[in-house]
């Protein structure tokens, strides 16, 4: 799920999914867990695929083309043995092993750099982000971070064509749309423009013990959640004590979402938009 440009500390989520109803408020246990946990990663992008992450564990990361590379990058214009990076308690560094193309920091060629959350790194035709391990890292522009499958060399574009020939022009047109759907639709913080995130097809979770916070009495644990039914996204309340309202009018149980909707929880409203 993607999320930008709001006050990160009150970002939150599970440290593991499905997130079960009921997580206290304040729980020095969970985030002590999720703090041993928590990798720097990177969010890897391209032609391809979709992003994917790579966790970077504690020493040395080398990346490169050949398959003995911790992290394989498997174009040409990429150098066997590209670089390496290196995760150690004084931060997270990115090194050049003299490959060809060299490597893009933030648009600037460099030879060995320490690494800030953010940062965009370009190495031949792959495009990187870094990401630490802060709570503020959990999502990437809108997207909950834990959603985006793990990285893998071999992942190509695969032709649909087969799977779709004997689909009739309206269905193949319904589910071209439902695709358009889980893919563009998000909620947009109405106090904030800059600030929104996209459920795609997994639970995204309100609440202080969910992924996006919400202000209000009585909202602890997750106390709402929009899901992908298979055809479009539905509100659903967890909590009977807490407000769940669509367009002003409280959801007993659940409701399906149309463009425009506004949705309040506690006393936070977002608007669920489909462009």
């Amino acid at each position: 799920m993607r999320r930008r440009g709001l006050d990160t500390s009150r970002i939150c989520g599970p440290t593991d999914l499905p997130v079960s109803f009921g997580t206290p408020r304040h729980s020095t246990r969970s985030y002590a867990c999720e703090r041993r946990l928590a990798l720097p990663r990177l969010i890897i992008k391209s032609t391809m695929s979709k992003n994917q992450r790579f966790e970077l564990p504690s020493g040395e990361t080398t990346f490169g083309r050949e398959n003995g590379c911790n992290l394989t990058l498997p174009n040409v214009s990429v150098s066997r043995q590209h670089g390496r990076i290196l995760v150690g308690v004084q931060g997270v560094t990115i090194e050049d092993v003299d490959s060809k193309s060299g490597i893009l920091l933030n648009g600037e060629r460099i030879e060995q750099h320490l690494l800030r959350s953010g940062d965009e790194i370009q190495v031949g035709k792959f495009s990187m982000v870094y990401l630490g391990d802060g709570r503020q890292d959990r999502f990437f522009k809108g997207r909950f971070v834990e959603y985006l499958p793990d990285y893998s060399p071999g992942t190509v574009m695969l032709d649909d064509g087969a799977a779709t020939f004997a689909l009739t022009p309206d269905a193949l047109k319904r589910l071209q749309q439902e695709s358009h759907l889980v893919e563009t639709a998000r909620f947009r913080l109405l106090t904030d423009k800059r600030s929104f995130w996209y459920p795609e097809d997994r639970p995204l979770t309100f609440g202080s013990g969910g992924m996006v916070q919400v202000d209000g009495w009585f909202t602890w644990g997750v106390v709402a959640e929009a899901f992908w039914d298979g055809h479009k996204h539905t509100v659903k309340r967890n909590a009977w004590w807490t407000s769940v309202k669509v367009n002003d009018e409280s959801v007993s149980q659940r409701r399906p979402l149309r463009d425009g909707d506004r949705v309040q929880v506690g006393k936070t409203v977002f608007l669920y938009e489909t462009e």
